[in-house]
């Protein structure tokens, strides 16, 4: 891949622990970690992944510039939409730290 495909701005939050008044703890996502530049392609193998037996079905795969740090704990935003994702996997597909191929699925 070169970097003329890398199109969409998208931003990683980390979790953050706020206090709830009336429960406790809750975890929200409002900590920015990055902005980088990445490739955002929508995924249509949901029947091969349920034939393979996987339980969290991508929706999405994102393919970012190697960057230590990037985690399945994190939630990706593309752009200025509103939906935010959990990251599913992260995968570095050739082991040179190059890329990093992301699996996202939709943040309830």
């Amino acid at each position: 891949m070169s970097a003329g495909y890398l199109r969409d701005r998208v931003t990683f939050y980390s979790p953050t622990k706020a206090t709830d008044g009336l429960r406790g703890q809750a975890v929200t996502y409002t900590t920015v970690l990055a902005t980088v530049w990445a490739h955002w392609r929508g995924l249509t193998t949901r029947e091969t992944l349920i034939a393979q037996g996987q339980q969290t079905l991508p929706a999405v795969r994102l393919v970012i510039r190697y960057r230590d740090g990037i985690t399945t704990q994190l939630r990706v935003q593309r752009g200025d939409e509103a939906a935010r994702y959990d990251i599913a996997s992260v995968n570095d597909p050739d082991g040179r730290r190059i890329w990093l191929d992301l699996d996202l699925v939709e943040a309830p």
